[in-house]
This record gives C-alpha cells, structure tokens and sequence, in this order.
C-alpha cells in the first residue's frame, strides 16, 4: 500500500540520481545531488523547506516533490502558501497515477497544517495542475533588443556583486512594490539569503564562478539605488527580476539600462525576461513587446475556503518574477 511520507536522505539521494537528467542543467550527478543537500543546510531551507514522496511497502519512492512554504500575500493578508516543485516520478512507474495520489496528500497535508494556499510554476501545460484546483497567472515574457546598450550607458551608475549586507535593504525594497499588488510572495533577508546560496552553489559547482554579473547592486556614485538580477548567454541577456529602493520606475530604469550596457558590452544584443510594465516607456529604445510566458507559468490554489482576491486576471494583478520559481 502506497504511504505519504518525508523520505530519507538516501531516498532522497535515489531521486535526485534520476532526476538529474532534467533539472542537472550541466552539473555533474554528485554536484546536483551535492548541491542540493547544500542548500537544504541553509537557514532558510531549514523552515520552510523539505521533500515528500509516495513509497511502496519496501521504502521505493513511487513520486516525490519538493515543498517550499514561502510567505505569500493575498490582498491583504499574509500567511504561508504550500508551493510545490519538482514533481518526479521514476519512468518506470510512471501513468499509474503516482504523482496525483502524492500532489492530493501533499495538498492535505498543507491544509491540515494552516497554509492559506499552494503555488507551484509548471512546465507542462496548465491542464494537468487544473484538475486538483490549481489556476493559471497572467504572465509573460519581455523580449527586445540591447544592441548598442553600451554607448548609453547611464552617466555615474556602477554595478557591483550583492552582499549578505545588502539583503535587509534588498528584501525591504522588493516587500514595498509588492505592497500595491494583489498576490505576491514576501521575501524576509532570510529567504533571499537562500537564493544567494542557491545561485552560489549552482554555478560554484557548474563552472567555479560566483555570483559575479548575476546578482547585482546599482551603485550612483556611493549609494546605492537599486537591484539587479540577470545571467548573461550567448547574445542574450536574461533578465530575472530588478527594483529601485526608492520605488521610482525612473531610479529603475536607470539601473536596468546599467545593466543593458554591461551585457551589451560582452556581446548580449537582445533581453528577455522579467520588466515591469510600469517602466516599459522609459526603455523605449528596447522596443520591447511581449510573448506568453511558455515555462515556469505559476498556478495557484486557495486552501481552507480562503477566496483568491480580485485582480489576478492582469499580467500586473501577481508579482511572479522569476526568482520566486520554485
């Protein structure tokens, strides 16, 4: 008889050596695995984070998932939300409807527990997550063009590499332009310590590199103005998520064109990601426009009869950057 249970590390270990093939995006099977035992040791992960799994009589994992309880905020209340993430089921066991039985106890569970809601960001089509409740967010992609970023360079801004120093200013800033908005996950300094550390021990195993050029902080002169979150590829600039910290699309614009000119520099001629709406007008020479966001869309479902708010229905009603993908 299947049962619904927190799996051990050497369960746990079983998943992540199959799963690799996925989500190992180039680590080697021991650094994906290394990396994630890393990261389950961090301050952050120690709270609010951990796996389940459905298991046979002799201890085989028959699905698993990851659970994240982030702090999410509905209109105006703020509780946890259950978001789930890497919903795996070994190839041979799978269409036996493994995954279902675990996602329904999973959802059980965190109703049980008093989360206000679940989350999770899928890559597989929307219809399959509808069944247990779950609905899609508006979202979508920014797409444009940086070429010849580098010659309007904003006169006297800097960017330099975040620090655990920044995080209270950081969270600060990221909390405030979440304040206007119906849905929208709150990160606490800890919870952005944990993506620091997920960053740093990714690419410290991928390539022996940090978080250099990926997390940022937008300097005039000596103070600083505002965050920026991006990886550079080939031709391309993939923009995560960026604020000003004093709130203005004006400030945020500047930061973003700093960091324009810096990918451009090294060879990136178009963007794509995340920019707010608000600060479209002031990137005109972008000519950015928008496409449907094709992974990683976010679904959400209220637990315990609590009924989503209004405004879900625009791509500005949720805040669901990249960085709160789970």
């Amino acid at each position: 008889m299947p049962r619904f249970v927190t799996p051990n590390f050497e369960q746990v270990r079983t998943v992540l050596a199959e799963s690799h093939a996925l989500w190992g995006a180039g680590l080697s099977v021991p650094d994906y695995v290394g990396m994630w035992e890393e990261m389950a040791d961090s301050r952050w992960a120690r709270s609010w984070y951990s796996w389940r799994a459905l298991v046979d009589d002799r201890g085989g994992v028959l699905s698993s998932l990851k659970v994240y309880r982030p702090a999410l905020r509905l209109g105006e209340v703020t509780g946890r939300a259950a978001a789930l993430g890497a919903v795996f089921t070994p190839r041979a066991l799978r269409r036996r409807g493994h995954a279902a039985t675990l996602i329904r106890a999973a959802l059980d569970e965190a109703a049980g527990r008093g989360d206000m809601s679940a989350l999770l960001f899928t890559d597989i089509g929307t219809e399959y997550y509808r069944a247990f409740g779950f609905a899609p967010l508006p979202c979508e992609d920014a797409v444009g063009s940086i070429a010849g970023a580098a010659a309007r360079a904003p006169r006297g801004v800097t960017l330099r590499s975040m620090t655990f120093d920044d995080l209270e200013l950081v969270s600060r800033a990221q909390r405030s332009t979440c304040a206007g908005r119906p849905l929208a996950i709150e990160r606490d300094r800890d919870h952005w310590e944990f993506l620091l550390l997920r960053a740093a021990t990714f690419f410290r195993r991928l390539d022996g590199s940090g978080l250099e050029r990926r997390f940022m902080i937008a300097m005039d002169g000596l103070h600083s103005i505002g965050y920026l979150v991006a990886v550079s590829g080939p031709g391309e600039w993939n923009l995560r998520e960026a604020d000003a910290f004093d709130g203005d699309p004006a400030t945020l614009a500047r930061v973003l064109h700093a960091g324009a000119a810096e990918a451009n520099a090294l060879a990136a001629t178009t963007v794509w990601g995340w920019i707010p709406r608000e600060v479209w007008p002031l990137l005109s020479a972008w000519r950015l426009r928008s496409q449907p966001r094709q992974r990683a869309i976010p679904m959400v479902l209220s637990l315990n009869g609590r009924e989503l708010p209004d405004r879900l229905d625009t791509v500005d009603g949720a805040f669901i950057p990249y960085l709160d993908q789970f």
